[in-house]
């Protein structure tokens, strides 16, 4: 009995012995899979995110774009009639009187050979000028600085042409490097003074 036990020991130590080999060997095997795997899946996140940010910045361009070109059509719409864009209802070139306006919109805040009125909180700003008579003969749209990609700012001399069509005179300023593009509509002048980079500085109505 004691020779078939001590057969027996060390054929029982060797199949323990065997058995945390293996499962040690098989722990450090799935160690590394596992870091893998999690590597993986942090990898997607990332992209996923920034391909989601990139459609979410596209859709605001599209978005800050169209109010832009509806703010173009605005301007062109109301200058058939010779109105000013957004001052207030009722203000029209070769028309209105400067006390008409100043009971309107109140008195500007600087006079010279325009009055001036500035714009604050998102609203627009304006120089207004009168003939003797003292009725407006012309009027300058500056847009707002709030959000100006959503209005002049968002307007380029492609946008021009797309929409309005070609101008019938182009003159260049050469004392500040813009391009007066001139509309004739109706009885009235419309002018959009663009920059060096292609896009709006301000509009004038005559």
């Amino acid at each position: 009995m004691d020779k078939f036990l001590s057969f027996l020991l060390p054929l029982f130590l060797i199949g323990i012995l065997s058995a945390c080999t293996t499962n040690k060997d098989e722990k450090e095997i799935e160690t590394p899979i596992e870091n893998v795997e999690q590597s993986i899946d942090d990898s997607d996140v990332i992209i996923g995110n920034e391909t989601e940010n990139e459609d979410e910045t596209s859709s605001d361009d599209k978005v800050q774009k169209e109010m832009a070109l509806d703010v173009l059509a605005g301007i062109f719409e109301d200058a058939k009639t010779g109105k000013v864009y957004r001052l207030s209802d009722g203000i029209y070139i070769g028309k209105t009187t400067r006390k008409e306006v100043i009971e309107m919109i109140g008195e500007p805040e600087e006079k010279d050979t325009f009055d001036h009125y500035h714009g604050s909180m998102g609203n627009a700003s304006y120089d207004l000028a009168y003939n003797e008579k003292g009725i407006l003969k012309e009027a300058r749209y500056f847009g707002t600085n709030v959000e100006r990609q959503t209005n002049l700012g968002g307007i380029t001399t492609k946008d021009l042409i797309e929409n309005i069509g070609e101008p019938d005179q182009k003159r260049e300023m050469n004392s500040t490097n813009e391009t007066n593009y001139i509309y004739q509509v109706g009885d009235f002048e419309l002018q959009f003074i663009m920059q060096e980079d292609g896009t709006t500085d301000h509009v004038n109505l005559k």
